[in-house]
């Protein structure tokens, strides 16, 4: 079977080293000149790891990722509001978004990425897909994987009614040394202005995130950058002042928060399938953005291997359409919580948060690892 991946990202890539060796012949396009991924810091938890199982991938991401122990949520004074502990049988990592996708990478034959190549357009029939790249020949395939991120151009062209949806609030991102103090707690604060997060990493790197309510490419974060970000976080206790001044200049990210309207179906025709954000692009509030793209290519790899390829699209569907949606609900209702502005409902999120059982909210993300991967 010919298989045509668009995207060498967390999704696209995962699925091309799984298939390695499998009898596929994979072509991977990517539209850069160069694997790179645009981010700072990402989460990959232990539903991913376990999926993985003896594949040397878990191994390889072991060695890149800084153990978590802990997940704290305080209020911008530094009161605690939870206090969750993941259990020592389960393995959570956090890592550099761009060592992620290079560790990916070193497990997938070179030859079959081919860089430059942007699609431009896709076409199904009966008998196979035809992808039309802005710069080379057309090309022919048994089947197509859209890995090609939230903006995804296959998406948009086998799903047209599909819906990208902005959260209503803006994120910045950066990385910063010597910050081995934190240990391995992963902590935030969360204010009426916004919110602050600081997750560690290897080699005593951290990675932060802060975001803040706004309006759709609001003008007034667009040259937000550092001196802006001290003051507007000025007020927030001294570990995410000390962040800040760790901070180069340069190198602050910026983006936008959206995520996908849930799909019903990530197959069009039996001849292309959807992974990653392409398919359900969520929130970052769970940390589940470049897990769910791992397992997608987990979960459709396995079913490949199992079944014809009727089977394995329908299996495909059936374990992952529903699961995601779910992720991306439970995601944006988080950043609701999260991003409220006024007093009284931050008193009364910040009551309830104290008050809630840490062992509940525990169980509110058991449901990650309850999904099958074939």
């Amino acid at each position: 079977m010919k298989i045509g991946i668009v995207g060498a990202g967390i999704g696209g890539l995962t699925l091309a080293a799984l298939l390695r060796g499998k009898g596929y012949d994979v072509y991977v396009f990517e539209k850069k000149t160069h694997i790179e991924e645009v981010g700072a810091g990402l989460g990959i938890g232990d539903n991913v790891l376990q999926k993985l199982g003896g594949h040397d991938l878990a191994k390889g991401l072991k060695n890149e990722g800084q153990l978590l122990e802990t997940m704290r949520v305080r209020d911008d004074k530094g009161q605690v509001l939870s206090d969750v502990t993941f259990s020592k049988e389960t393995t959570n990592l956090a890592l550099l978004r761009q060592s992620l996708v290079e560790t990916i990478a070193s497990y997938v034959d070179i030859k079959v990425i081919h860089f430059n190549r942007e699609v431009t357009d896709i076409k199904v029939s009966e008998t196979g897909v035809s992808l039309d790249f802005s710069s080379s020949p057309t090309e022919h395939f048994d089947l197509v994987v859209g890995a090609d991120g939230l903006r995804s151009k296959i998406r948009q062209t086998v799903f047209p009614d599909s819906k990208v949806l902005y959260q209503g609030y803006t994120c910045f991102r950066g990385i910063v040394d010597d910050m081995s103090q934190i240990g391995q707690v992963a902590e935030e604060y969360w204010g009426k202005k916004g919110r602050f997060g600081i997750v560690p990493l290897l080699n005593g790197k951290a990675y932060w995130f802060a975001t803040m309510n706004a309006k759709e490419k609001d003008v007034k974060y667009l040259h937000f950058n550092k001196p802006y970000l001290q003051a507007y976080f000025n007020h927030f206790p001294e570990k995410v002042r000390t962040v800040l001044d760790k901070q180069s200049e340069t190198d602050i990210l910026h983006h936008d928060i959206y995520d996908l309207k849930p799909l019903k179906s990530f197959v069009y025709q039996n001849r292309v399938v959807l992974i990653g954000d392409a398919a359900h692009a969520t929130t970052p509030n769970m940390g589940q953005g470049a897990g769910q793209a791992m397992e997608d290519a987990i979960v459709l790899a396995n079913v490949l291997n199992k079944y014809d390829v009727l089977q394995a699209l329908k299996r495909y569907n059936q374990l992952r359409v529903k699961h995601t949606a779910k992720v991306i609900k439970r995601s944006r209702k988080i950043g609701k919580m999260a991003q409220k502005e006024g007093s009284l409902g931050i008193k009364m999120r910040n009551k309830f948060m104290r008050t809630i059982p840490n062992q509940l909210i525990a169980r509110q993300t058991r449901f990650l690892y309850k999904t099958k991967s074939e």
